[in-house]
């Protein structure tokens, strides 16, 4: 597709669409417009005959006249058609057909009908054509049929001056309807460019949009396979070393075996879990998601997965958070599954306390742990490749603010606060 044009700029006559949808229509149009014409052209006679008018003062026949008459607004209505492909012929066409008969029959009186077949013409024709172009040939419609019509008056007539008089009489009546339909064709021809070229815009904006969704798509898959191969190595490769560790020392050492193996239990679940997470996320990502984009309204069923993994957590949310930005819900999700998982890692067995909540300016999303137990050790190799940098750099493309750091009693506390309107 070409690129579209600014509003005003140069003159493209390929934005205007054709006029005739199908042939079926433009036939419909010819016989429509043919039809009219004529009863308006065989008026005044067939009123006169009605009326008792008996003298004829032509030399032909009455009924090879009307039948003149019939064929040429039949010819003038055809030459419409030829406004799709060639306008400047189909208005020279309808000039020409109203003066043959003109001159042929000299009863200007009864061809007055044709006037509005030619603005018809000239209409089409200023639609499709720059301006310029359809105001010229607008002129010369109306300097071509005066002429013509002041030189068979003066011939007629036989008298210059009476004969200027008579044409000055039917100027009115041809010029007005030709020049409005010159500017109205004017007028419709940028109506429709003007829709024509939002059109095309509207379809760049379509395809552009398209393009940063098949970009976004791929860095989001990108993403996750990255997440998947830290799962994959990190995790397995941490199974592998505490399986190896716990048969080396169950000969010697039964009971740091156990300890060992539960170890490696506890290594697979935060595995497993991940996992989950990951192929959930490349699920979603598929051309046809089963599920819409996880945000804090499904908080809760993150710490209802972590709970039932172990976790002591404590869950608390205020206000309107149901009601916030997409984007705004969304980032936090992803930064308090990140911080949950941290706690699972660095600290297994410690109570975590999770409080979220929106106010009217800005969402506060808090997790909190306590010192880990002395029992207990931190889980290696549990890092999902996002980790606080990437939090961080999430919170803060929202103009919000990340702060980690421990607490006085041995604990973690991550604290993060987003703008509701980040854009503003």
């Amino acid at each position: 597709m070409k690129p579209p044009r600014e509003p005003g700029v140069g003159f493209d006559a390929s934005a205007t669409r054709t006029f005739f949808r199908t042939r079926r229509a433009a036939a419909i149009f010819a016989v429509i417009v043919s039809v009219m014409t004529t009863l308006q052209v065989l008026a005044t006679p067939i009123t006169a005959l009605i009326g008792g008018f008996t003298d004829w003062p032509w030399d032909f026949p009455l009924p090879l006249l009307f039948a003149a008459l019939t064929a040429g607004c039949v010819a003038q209505a055809g030459a419409l058609l030829l406004s799709d492909r060639w306008p400047r012929t189909a208005v020279a066409a309808t000039v020409a057909v109203y003066l043959v008969l003109l001159i042929a029959f000299a009863i200007p009186n009864w061809l007055v009908g044709m006037y509005l077949v030619v603005a018809l013409a000239q209409f089409l024709l200023a639609s499709r054509v720059s301006p310029t172009a359809a105001i010229v040939c607008g002129v010369l419609v109306v300097v071509v049929a005066m002429g013509t019509l002041v030189v068979w008056a003066a011939f007629y007539i036989g008298e210059i001056g009476e004969a200027v008089n008579y044409t000055v009489n039917q100027f009115f009546g041809f010029t007005a309807p030709v020049l409005g339909a010159t500017a109205l064709g004017i007028w419709w021809g940028a109506q429709v460019r003007r829709v024509t070229l939002a059109r095309e815009q509207a379809e760049l904006a379509r395809q552009e949009h398209d393009a940063r969704v098949v970009d976004a798509r791929e860095r989001e898959r990108a993403r996750i396979a990255q997440e998947l191969h830290d799962v994959a190595g990190q995790h397995l490769a941490g199974l592998v070393t505490l399986a190896d560790a716990a048969i080396s020392l169950a000969p010697a050492r039964p009971e740091e075996a156990i300890r060992l193996v539960g170890e490696v239990r506890n290594e697979g679940r935060f595995a497993a879990a991940s996992l989950s997470g990951a192929l959930s996320d490349l699920h979603a990502d598929a051309a046809a998601p089963t599920e819409t984009t996880r945000d804090l309204r499904r908080a809760a069923e993150l710490v209802e997965f972590w709970s039932q993994r172990g976790m002591p957590v404590s869950f608390d949310a205020s206000g309107p958070v149901t009601d916030l930005p997409a984007v705004v819900s969304t980032t936090a999700y992803r930064a308090l599954q990140e911080a949950l998982t941290n706690a699972a890692k660095h600290a297994p067995g410690a109570p975590v306390t999770v409080t979220v909540s929106a106010g009217p300016d800005d969402l506060v999303v808090r997790i909190g742990n306590e010192a880990p137990r002395r029992d207990t050790a931190p889980v290696p190799g549990l890092d999902l490749g996002w980790g606080l940098r990437g939090m961080r750099e999430r919170v803060e493309l929202l103009r919000g603010t990340l702060f980690a750091g421990p607490t006085p009693t041995g604990g973690w506390d991550v604290r993060i606060t987003i703008p509701i309107d980040p854009i503003a």
